[in-house]
């Protein structure tokens, strides 16, 4: 069980890779501010996404034909004196009579035409499909999903992440497939090891045109997975579509593209200053709306050296806005409900009214349990976690985690009426309540798919290869899952992901508290500090 509790306390680094690295710019002025959101629906909303609210009223709406042809077009061409103008004034009355080419024979032809519509041209029609590159035969594109899942300090700990992959395949294929073939799907478990992660990454080398939902927290040496070798002899690497970058050499890999951003500076040599981006807007918020003074505890998680790193510039970032920290102590997966009554100790001391947890959902649990076993005022603390605590074992808790902020980058699992990607994974994956990582590794799947389809629309079905995808991936600089999550850049690791959403738990339930509209998360730029340090180096202990 302390195994389990040690590792479990790592999950905190899904939502510090995402916000707490990355970039250059201090200002954060490059973040995008569009909020990422469209509504699904029936058949006809359907049509809204295909063609636009508008796209009738554009192309055959009720002044179409007047567009085309004006409202008096076959008046214009062919009315009363149309024939006059062309054979002389009473040629067409000799033969035909006043009337014939007028009420009697036109009153039919004003109804207007029917428009025809060239049928879509099929891009699989008339095309022999080729093996173009490895794991891409005339029928199939085989991707590998990798993730820790078969460890005994934590079996099953990632299983999401393959669950999330096997999830959007099937949903692809049931389309239609990709690229006119069927998405196969071959696993590899990286068993929380380094080697069995290296493992994966030459696996994928020989067998897979690409890693999809890498979830793998020990990606030490990505040597062979930027230098694998294509189906033409070239030394480019596969491509991997991980969710989770949690070590420098994984983060400045040049062919991984991770929907749980860096936002880092590379290339890192893992020591030294490091250009970071992070996400503030969720504590601007409570700065703006609960009380302008707050002060208080961030616990960092310290079981590994990559956590620090990450949960650092956070804590900068926090203080950089204004908000007072009071103690910034480290806390470990092996840390009992007992020992949170140090940092209990410092809230008192500085009358601390709040309380940051950067490690998961039993961290939050503990400390929150034992304020509640030594008497403090827990009504008069702002409670505070991350994507860590967004698990059905974290309400499981009852009324001791009750308030508790919590804040996302994507839109909550219960809102799929609002976004029709979200709806099409919580069909597929069958959970009322998925892991974050399912979520992320489908949105990798989704990342992949984009990139695919473009290459089709550009080069045909044979035109896949790694390379193309990696090119492809690269010059993508607004990415977000067709209005799920917030917007990423992919053309570089420094840009943050701009956007988020912030709940709290009441009456044992996740409630939208900010932005107040369901299906909208907030972007606004200012939500983005970037500072550079050695945040190896910043943690005191």
């Amino acid at each position: 069980m302390k195994h389990l509790r040690w590792i479990i306390g790592l999950l905190a680094i899904f939502a510090l890779v995402a916000v707490s690295c990355g970039g250059n710019d201090d200002s954060g002025d490059s973040a995008p501010a569009a909020a990422p959101t469209e509504a699904p629906d029936d058949s006809m909303d359907d049509m809204g996404d295909d063609m636009g609210d508008d796209s009738m009223g554009d192309d055959m709406g009720d002044d179409s034909m007047g567009d085309d042809m004006g409202d008096d077009s076959m008046g214009d061409d062919m009315g009363d004196d149309s024939m006059d103008d062309d054979m002389g004034d009473g040629s067409m009355d000799d033969d035909m009579g006043d009337d014939s080419m007028g009420d009697d024979d036109m009153d039919e032809g004003d109804a207007e035409p029917v428009a025809t519509e060239e049928p879509e041209v099929d891009p699989c029609e008339a095309v022999d499909l080729e093996a173009t590159d490895i794991g891409v035969t005339e029928d199939t594109i085989t991707v590998l999903v990798m993730a820790d899942v078969g460890s005994p300090l934590a079996p099953g700990l990632f299983q999401g992440s393959i669950d999330g992959v096997k999830a959007w395949a099937n949903h692809v294929n049931a389309e239609g497939g990709l690229a006119c073939r069927q998405v196969e799907v071959i696993e590899h478990d990286s068993a929380i090891n380094p080697t069995e992660t290296t493992n994966g990454f030459l696996v994928a080398c020989e067998e897979a045109f690409a890693l999809v939902g890498t979830t793998a927290l020990f990606a030490l040496d990505t040597t062979d997975l930027q230098t694998c070798s294509d189906a033409h002899g070239n030394d480019i690497g596969v491509p991997d579509f991980a969710y989770i970058t949690t070590e420098p050499p994984h983060q400045c890999s040049v062919v991984t593209f991770a929907t749980s951003r860096p936002n880092s500076e590379c290339p890192y040599a893992g020591t030294g200053d490091r250009a970071v981006q992070s996400q503030v807007g969720h504590v601007q918020w409570l700065l703006e709306n609960v009380t302008p003074d707050i002060n208080g505890v961030y616990l960092i998680p310290s079981d590994l050296p990559s956590t620090i790193a990450t949960s650092m510039p956070q804590v900068r970032s926090f203080q950089e806005i204004g908000i007072v920290i009071d103690g910034e102590p480290g806390v470990s997966g092996f840390t009992t409900q007992s020992e949170y009554g140090a940092y209990i100790q410092i809230m008192r001391d500085n009358d601390s009214n709040f309380a940051y947890s950067g490690s998961d959902d039993q961290s939050m649990i503990k400390w929150r349990s034992e304020a509640e076993a030594q008497g403090l005022d827990t009504d008069s603390v702002i409670w505070m976690c991350q994507l860590a605590c967004y698990t059905p074992s974290f309400l499981e808790a009852g009324d001791v985690v009750e308030n508790t902020y919590m804040w996302i980058w994507f839109l909550p699992f219960d809102e799929a009426d609002t976004n029709q990607e979200l709806a099409d994974f919580m069909e597929a994956i069958d959970d009322p309540f998925p892991p974050a990582w399912a979520a992320g590794s489908w949105a990798d799947g989704v990342l992949f798919e984009n990139v695919v389809n473009a290459i089709v629309a550009e080069d045909g079905p044979n035109g896949l290869t790694r390379q193309a995808v990696l090119d492809g991936a690269r010059n993508l600089t607004s990415f977000d899952v067709n209005g799920w999550w917030s917007p990423a850049d992919y053309s570089t690791t420094e840009n943050i992901m701009p956007c988020f959403m912030l709940m709290q738990v009441q009456n044992n339930e996740f409630v939208r508290v900010h932005p107040a509209e369901r299906g909208e998360l907030d972007c606004n730029p200012d939500n983005v500090v970037g500072l550079t340090r050695d945040w190896g180096a910043e943690f005191g202990g």
